[in-house]
């Protein structure tokens, strides 16, 4: 029997959320929906796309009054992934209707108010938060409506017509890939993402273009064993490997076909309208094997366990132009790269090399190549020996993959080198983003958290640990501080907690260098993740509340004094490294009013907690 999303979505509310699916209204079903679509299909073909943690994931979440049309929102690198849910009836129990067009219309001028922003639309906190994070002059944007309704005829017009254009952003419209997906489309989605295994099991028949008199491949073979096979293949010979298999062929490729952009709108014309220039401009498609057996005779490889490791956009771009026309792809020629992989008990390493050093052109990507350091591991070994909190042992993530588990508190390495970098130095932002924040070298800022000033540790002490630790449940009680601060004064400038968490960092380490006392020993004092869970009197929680009203009002005062300046721009002013002098510099001054209740910013003496302070 063929998968069903409909089915599948029901099963999720009540394996995931335990709910009935039938006591729900038609609203709450759309907004668990986009969810379902995000977390079950989209993360299955890009992983890379959709958070991991269950915390990450539900701040995506943003359907509810004030979302602008927007149920889910995901930025990660940059791509912006926007989702729009319609549920519709029941198949066994009502007739599926006709949807309204004007629904897919207002969803088409989606980025139009997200750029006008707050000034002119109402917007809840999620939104908001989700909303500062694009960088409108280079993100790309993924727009997918998903319906379960018959869309209207006008609405498949809208969609050839594309967004409602931004007249401030020229390029805007290609860097968009509209998708209206209707329930026969996700159906197919769906499957297709189920389709998708950690390894795959895949025996393609890898058919070489004629090479008149001269071999198919060539073939190369070091002295460790290792061969490729280099050559060329159809457009159609392409598109039949996916039809053949579908998206478990980019099982280890770590971001699959990211949409209509302008991009792959590209490869389909070139492949349609100059199939002769093809080879030339584009990259072509590299591919692993555990087994190749060669067929010289019949031109073809017989590969087993086939995986694209780079080129999924190519690959989904030509079966597309070929479901269009059969007869469009059949003059392309495409170049191909087969390697052998190596059995990972002989070269271990070789695997990852061969696709990390294949998918180097996306920033985020850097953030994956990391997952498997020594540091990374051991990081993960030490979180499994923290104490339990509130009966729920952690589980840091090392990598994307995997489902989220129930009894467990997951922490994402992503977000968690990123908390301990904005403390310690400032949003990642601020220097590069997660292309800086995950760079090895002198400069990059993954050797700031991992390192010894030089090199890459293999692993962390028990105090550096244990100081890392103690800034990410810092943290975590200042967000719980944040969202409830932002939400009710919605200051501009405290829309990003990353900026939020280095000012009050920053608030502690003057508070300690005043004492003349070392903030470390502090932060270790945190890593019992206990303190978190205990009453708002608690004195750990007292400091930290006091550290967060100097940090809020350093904040405001900072961004107050630079939105005076004539080249001010509030998306620059989160990313400008003299904004971390002035939020320095407002937390100097602010430390002259205060310092006469210095004890009040520090912990108390003993480990063992003392009594509460009056002040709060």
């Amino acid at each position: 029997m063929k998968e069903l999303f409909r089915e599948h979505f029901r099963d999720y509310v009540a394996s995931d959320f335990g709910l009935k699916f039938d006591s729900l209204n038609e609203v709450e079903r759309s907004k668990r929906m986009a969810r379902f679509y995000a977390e079950k299909v989209i993360r299955c073909v890009n992983p890379g796309l959709i958070p991991t943690t269950e915390e990450e994931l539900a701040a995506c979440v943003v359907d509810g009054s004030d979302d602008c049309g927007v149920d889910f929102l995901s930025r990660e690198g940059d791509t912006v992934l926007i989702v729009q849910a319609k549920f519709s009836g029941h198949k066994k129990t009502s007739k599926k209707r006709l949807e309204d067009p004007e629904s897919f219309d207002f969803f088409c001028s989606v980025l139009a108010r997200l750029f006008a922003g707050p000034k002119k639309f109402k917007m809840n906190q999620k939104l908001k938060e989700a909303r500062a994070e694009i960088d409108w002059e280079h993100d790309s944007f993924l727009l997918h409506y998903i319906t379960l309704a018959q869309p209207a005829q006008n609405s498949f017009n809208q969609l050839s017509q594309g967004i409602h254009p931004i007249s401030e952003i020229q390029d805007l419209t290609d860097r968009v890939a509209l998708e209206l997906l209707d329930e026969q489309a996700l159906n197919k989605s769906l499957r297709d993402a189920l389709s998708v295994r950690e390894e795959s099991s895949a025996r393609a028949r890898v058919l070489f273009s004629r090479n008149e008199e001269q071999p198919p491949w060539l073939r190369f073979e070091d002295n460790l064993g290792r061969i490729s096979y280099v050559g060329r293949v159809d457009g159609s010979q392409v598109a039949e490997i996916f039809r053949a298999h579908k998206s478990s062929i980019f099982s280890l490729n770590i971001r699959n076909y990211i949409g209509d952009n302008l991009t792959n709108r590209g490869i389909k014309a070139t492949a349609t309208n100059a199939p002769d220039d093809f080879f030339f401009y584009n990259n072509g498609i590299s591919a692993l094997s555990s087994h190749i057996v060669e067929d010289p005779e019949n031109r073809t490889l017989v590969c087993e366990d086939f995986s694209i490791i780079n080129g999924a956009q190519t690959v989904r771009s030509l079966q597309k132009a070929h479901a269009d026309d059969s007869n469009a792809v059949r003059d392309v020629r495409v170049l191909i790269r087969v390697t052998e992989a190596r059995p990972k008990e002989v070269e271990p390493d070789f695997l990852y090399s061969i696709t990390k050093f294949n998918n180097t052109q996306n920033a985020i990507k850097v953030a994956d190549f990391r997952s498997n350091d020594k540091v990374q591991l051991d990081v993960a070994a030490k979180f499994e020996k923290l104490p339990a909190r509130g009966g729920k042992k952690f589980r840091y993530r090392n990598k994307r993959t995997g489902e989220r588990e129930p009894n467990r508190i997951s922490i994402a390495m992503e977000d968690f080198t990123k908390t301990a970098h904005s403390f310690l130095s400032g949003p990642d932002d601020v220097f590069g983003g997660s292309q800086y924040l995950f760079d090895t070298s002198k400069d990059g800022g993954y050797l700031k958290i991992y390192g010894n000033g030089t090199e890459l540790l293999p692993a962390l002490t028990e105090t550096q640990f244990n100081r890392l630790v103690g800034i990410w449940f810092i943290c975590e009680y200042v967000k719980d501080i944040w969202e409830r601060e932002s939400g009710a004064a919605a200051s501009e400038a405290l829309e990003r907690r990353w900026m939020v968490f280095f000012a009050v960092g920053e608030s502690m380490r003057q508070a300690y260098r005043h004492q003349g006392q070392d903030l470390g020993p502090a932060l270790e004092r945190f890593s019992d993740p206990n303190w978190y869970i205990e009453p708002e009197t608690h004195s750990y929680k007292a400091v930290i509340r006091r550290h967060c009203k100097l940090a809020f009002t350093a904040l405001k005062n900072a961004y107050g004094e630079s939105s005076k300046e004539k080249e001010f721009r509030h998306r620059n002013w989160f990313r400008n490294q003299l904004t971390l002098a002035s939020v320095q510099k407002q937390l100097e001054n602010l430390w002259d009013v205060v310092s006469e209740n210095a004890d009040d910013y520090l912990l108390p003496s003993t480990k063992r907690d003392g009594p509460p302070s009056s002040r709060s």
